[in-house]
């Protein structure tokens, strides 16, 4: 087979770089100080990581900077735009981005530079990933949760490159719509800080009764994948990327699971279909997989989710972490001795865990001695072995004979580049030593080869400090010398050669990656920022003049205190309730939660009444939902042109301006929270598509707030913050499945193990789960600060909430907001979410 595709290896420091490498991967993707996902990696300084550039270079391969965090205002003003600019200078291969603000500028302002959507982007079709591809998107990296079906779809549908995860760690949440860590610690997800709230134990509870076992308290954590033996699958797809998961690992780890990644992947395009399943049911290929479990596995592995949309055996819910080897089990104890019987070899300085039935550690210790007899290995575990009982299992979690083979192979043992050279040693001309590796080649100069006076140079002689090429990242595989017989050449002529062709070689071959700087206009424009306060003032403007309606005529002769209400609802009796309120300019209806007709008829009494309706898309768009929800939307326009829409995702911003064109029709589209305008980038990016409308996002401090700018948006003042979105259904994995209780309230939920509750909703059309923080948001005592922001619209978004709690929520604010009022309920079980803190 003729394609090539790409093994692209997780790089947490030089180390791991170095070992994959020397594993034989194509690529690394790699963190640099600032803007990355993995903010607790040993990410590279700014110097080490242009030398990690030239080095990838150097050996034919590429590099990936992760620039893939959500930056705010402040951040993209300061120290983007130096933070990359040495970088882009030295030929960096490409960035990998989340936030669509940072495309947007590095596209404008480092336009040679090639951009990969992150997996936090969320991209689930081609329709979605094709809307990036005017900011210099080339490549995208799927959402983990997609089918191998739904990939060769993508593929079928864009000509950008496909990047797909094929091993490693699995979030619980789709990537890029967590906001648990953040809510829960600070640490938020979207800034390279999370503290991985998904390994923790948790319980799943229907009312008063506990569903959930347990002895499965993880229910959160996935196992890693594991794809190898779908590796002809994967490239049939149309995947152009093999990306490996591990950043926060080691080196060993990273050279490790490269390595028999490229074994197989070299195999299969070799050899074809036949002979790889050959393979993957040969014992070579067992002995290649327990490798790998014993680098790293949760449970096992999975396969993930390209050929299984979820479930159970996808997730390792009795442990969160490094799982080991099973290697034996309790058979005896003799005093302060166990006896256990070996399954599987084990070595000096190897660790073992035993683990009793309840899949608990009761003892580790590493192996000192491993000496068996019959196959047992009695070992000491001093007064601790009352715990241990006949019939616990034994678990390696290190195999050090794996490491230190790893270590010798990829990590301590450098592959060099073989060059080839040609010394000149002319009488009476000067010294000229020539380079070539691939298609480069150099000559190097030096003085005038003088005759000999007493012993002229051999051959040997000449060669001898030509080959020592040391610690460089060559080795001389031929060496032609042309040389006249009576010369004499100084040793340090020779060696100062050597070393001037080399760094010369080295050069030539980074110098092709080299890039200019960009003009300078651009330049001042990036450091300065773009001023687009005026241009989205006036939109604002216009937005709010058109918005507010005359019932909110009090609020408008207070000047400053100028915003709208609307208010999102997820049921049919919140609506009723909350349509008899003259203070409310927007009905939000949730198309998840709602049928066709209550959203119909939301819709036409909604606009009857003078006020705006807006239809809340789902938070996933997948294909299996694609065309119901397309003909759904054309069935909704048709009935009520005047509809307008909330969006979620990419793909239903492409699905809807589809629609738009195809229907000449004018409707408006509002981004969700979840789409994040950090900076004004984001803004600029939307508005070059016809978006001026967004919600501000939820993870910004009211002075972020304040830099960003507000008054073209909603701000979220109230609402149960949806904080995951799973394809995983906790109820499959725990009761079993209930289609649906989508829209009711909410009488099933987590309990983490400070007794806080996150309540759980199912989405069966999209088949998705989602959970919510247990402590709702509400900023009724900041409506000074909130004044002071002028957001074009309060938002209020009512889930759970009953008809009374609706009533009660709404009059308050509007009491507060509307009309001044200083009476509070208590807020003691409410959350000012991060409007006081902020995040990292």
């Amino acid at each position: 087979m003729d394609r090539q595709i790409e093994i692209l290896a997780p790089a947490g420091s030089y180390e791991s770089m170095r070992a994959a490498m020397n594993a034989g991967c194509d690529a690394v993707y790699i963190g640099g100080n600032s803007f990355g996902a993995r903010a607790y990696a040993n990410n590279l300084e700014e110097e080490a990581l242009l030398r990690a550039i030239d080095e990838t270079h150097i050996r034919d391969k590429k590099l990936y900077l992760t620039v893939n965090t959500l930056i705010k205002e402040q951040e993209r003003i300061e120290k983007l735009y130096n933070y990359l600019i040495r970088f882009y200078l030295q030929g960096l291969d490409a960035v990998i981005v989340q936030d669509v603000g940072v495309m947007h500028f590095i596209h404008h302002n480092f336009p040679k530079l090639p951009i990969h959507a992150s997996t936090q982007t969320t991209l689930t079709m081609a329709q979605g990933a094709n809307l990036l591809k005017e900011t210099g998107v080339t490549r995208l990296v799927t959402a983990r949760e997609l089918s191998l079906k739904e990939i060769r779809l993508i593929r079928d549908n864009t000509d950008m490159e496909i990047e797909t995860f094929v091993h490693g760690a699995l979030c619980y949440c789709y990537s890029g719509q967590c906001l648990m860590s953040s809510i829960i610690g600070g640490r938020s997800g979207n800034r390279g800080r999370c503290a991985q709230p998904c390994r923790m134990p948790y319980r799943f509870h229907s009312g008063d009764r506990m569903i959930s076992s347990r002895k499965e308290p993880y229910l959160l954590s996935p196992k890693d994948i594991n794809t190898v033996a779908l590796i002809p699958e994967l490239v049939e797809a149309g995947i152009d990327s093999f990306k490996i998961e591990g950043r926060m690992k080691r080196p060993e780890y990273a050279a490790g699971v490269t390595a028999v990644y490229r074994k197989y992947l070299d195999y299969y395009l070799t050899y074809g279909n036949d002979k790889f399943n050959n393979l993957i049911h040969s014992r070579e290929y067992e002995t290649d997989m327990k490798e790998l479990m014993d680098l790293y596995n949760r449970g096992g592995f999975s396969q993930g989710y390209g050929k299984e949309y979820h479930g159970k055996k996808m997730m390792s819910m009795t442990r969160p972490n490094h799982s080991g080897v099973y290697v034996g089990e309790i058979t005896g104890t003799q005093g302060k001795q166990v006896v256990i019987n070996l399954k599987e070899a084990i070595n000096a300085q190897d660790i073992l865990e035993i683990r009793n039935t309840e899949e608990e550690a009761v003892y580790e210790f590493t192996v000192k001695d491993p000496h068996e007899k019959e196959g047992k290995l009695i070992t000491n575990v001093g007064m601790k072995h009352s715990k241990i009982r006949i019939g616990d299992r034994v678990y390696r979690t290190k195999n050090n004979n794996l490491l230190t083979r790893i270590t010798a192979d990829y990590i301590e043992k450098d592959t060099k580049l073989g060059i080839q050279g040609i010394l000149r040693a002319r009488l009476g001309k000067e010294l000229a030593l020539t380079l070539t590796y691939k298609d480069i080649t150099i000559t190097a100069y030096h003085e005038i080869v003088q005759a000999a006076i007493k012993q002229p140079m051999t051959k040997e002689k000449l060669s001898a400090p030509l080959e020592k090429l040391g610690d460089t990242l060559y080795r001389l595989d031929e060496l032609e010398i042309e040389a006249d017989e009576n010369i004499f050449i100084p040793v340090a002529w020779l060696n100062e050669i050597r070393r001037n062709g080399v760094q010369s070689l080295q050069d030539a071959i980074t110098g092709g990656h080299r890039r200019n700087l960009p003009s300078q206009l651009k330049k001042d424009k990036a450091i300065k920022g773009y001023n687009l306060s005026n241009e989205y003032d006036m939109k604002d403007s216009l937005s709010n003049t058109n918005n507010i309606t005359k019932n909110n005529q009090t609020a408008k002769e207070n000047g400053d205190k100028t915003f709208g209400i609307c208010v999102c609802v997820q049921r049919m009796d919140q609506f009723q309730t909350v349509i008899t309120y003259p203070e409310v300019d927007e009905v939000h209806g949730d198309y998840d939660t709602l049928s066709n007709h209550e959203i119909i008829t939301m819709a036409r009494t909604t606009i009857n009444a003078g006020k705006k309706f807006y239809l809340v898309l789902p938070h996933i768009c997948r294909a299996l939902v694609y065309e119901k929800l397309k003909k759904d939307i054309v069935s909704f326009i048709e009935e009520n042109d005047k509809i307008d829409f909330i969006v979620k995702n990419f793909e239903e911003i492409s699905l809807l301006q589809t629609l738009m064109k195809e229907y000449k029709i004018n409707t408006d589209i509002k981004l969700n929270y979840n789409l994040y305008i950090f900076n004004k980038d984001a803004k600029e990016f939307y508005w070059d598509k016809g978006l001026y409308q967004y919600t501000a996002p939820v993870e910004l401090n009211y002075m972020e707030l304040m830099n960003l700018g507000v008054r073209d948006c909603d701000l979220l003042v109230y609402g149960y913050l949806p904080l995951m979105i799973s394809a995983q259904c906790l109820y499959e994995s725990t009761k079993g499945c209930e289609k649906c209780k989508a829209g009711q309230r909410v009488e099933d939920y987590l309990v983490d193990r400070l007794d806080k509750k996150f309540y759980v909703q199912t989405h069966c059309l999209g088949c998705y789960n989602t959970i919510y923080n247990g402590q709702c948001l509400s900023l009724l005592k900041q409506s000074e600060e909130i004044y002071n922001l002028k957001p074009r619209n309060l938002r209020l978004d009512f889930t759970f909430e009953s008809i009374e709690e609706v009533q009660s929520v709404l009059k308050t604010f509007i009491d507060v907001y509307y009309h001044g009022s200083k009476t509070y309920p208590d807020l003691s079980d409410y959350t000012t979410g991060h409007f006081k803190r902020g995040v990292e």
